[in-house]
């Protein structure tokens, strides 16, 4: 906290492809930030400023301090988004970027890299990618797959961050053979009980371990009883995603709820 009590430390960099909207990256942007303490600054990598590009402050009032800036457009200034945002994170030293897939990108990976892709592979600090799907307010209830992955901590972070602000339920979920030996039971619970250290203090939760032979069809089949997903981005390489798929890839692509993807760098 600074002397006067408001939020300082490293900001979250909420990034807004559509200024107008992207109302999920603003809710997550809001969430993270209450969540650490720290103040907001929203970006909008492709809106011409009016004038010079300067940081207007704005505070909520029961949120975390907020700074509104834009940059020059990809076309005026010769910069793509990704870098705008880039450059960005690294001049404010952001915790952590924000942003949501807008309409025009489709889910999954395709050949070409999407604004948000390229957003996410540039940007020098964590990611948090919204899929633009429904909204993130009055959620009660979020479905948290865990996997024991290298995203697993930014993954619980976004989602208690969410549940704290929402005031909502978290279901650790993570998925074994339905012929699972004890091996490989004992291996799901660890990764449950990784997830739930991360949560720290936090007890509006509960752990599941799901037998099921296809994990991606396990998470889109519960998702139904869920207002929203929150899970650790792909860690495959690129050409494998194209080729191969992914298992939060395909999550996004077979569920009608709002995915956040986590990556940590």
């Amino acid at each position: 906290m600074a002397e006067d009590g408001t939020p300082d430390g490293r900001p979250v960099l909420g990034t807004l492809l559509d200024p107008a909207g992207d109302t999920q990256a603003r809710e997550l942007s809001f969430a993270l930030a209450r969540e650490a303490g720290t103040p907001v600054r929203l970006l909008a990598p492709q809106r011409a400023p009016d004038a010079q590009t300067a940081p207007v402050p704005a505070t909520s009032a029961d949120g975390p301090p907020v700074q509104f800036t834009c940059t020059e457009s990809a076309g005026g200034a010769g910069r793509s988004p990704a870098d705008a945002v880039a450059e960005e994170a690294a001049e404010v030293d952001a915790d952590v970027v924000v942003l949501e897939r807008p309409a025009s990108e489709s889910s999954g990976v395709g050949i070409r890299r999407g604004t948000t892709d390229r957003i996410v592979a540039n940007s020098p600090t964590d990611t948090v990618l919204a899929n633009g799907t429904g909204e993130l307010d009055d959620l009660a209830s979020i479905l948290v797959p865990v996997t024991g992955g290298p995203n697993t901590e930014l993954t619980v972070r976004v989602a208690r961050a969410l549940a704290e602000h929402e005031n909502a339920w978290i279901e650790l979920f993570t998925v074994v053979p339905a012929d699972a030996d004890a091996a490989q039971r004992s291996e799901g619970a660890e990764h449950l009980a990784e997830a739930r250290r991360y949560l720290g203090d936090f007890e509006e939760f509960d752990t599941w371990l799901y037998e099921a032979d296809d994990p991606t069809a396990a998470i889109a089949e519960q998702s139904a009883y869920y207002d929203a997903i929150v899970i650790g981005a792909p860690t495959k390489s690129r050409l494998e995603r194209v080729l191969f798929g992914s298992m939060p890839d395909s999550v996004d692509e077979r569920v009608d709820i709002p995915v956040v993807m986590a990556a940590s760098k």
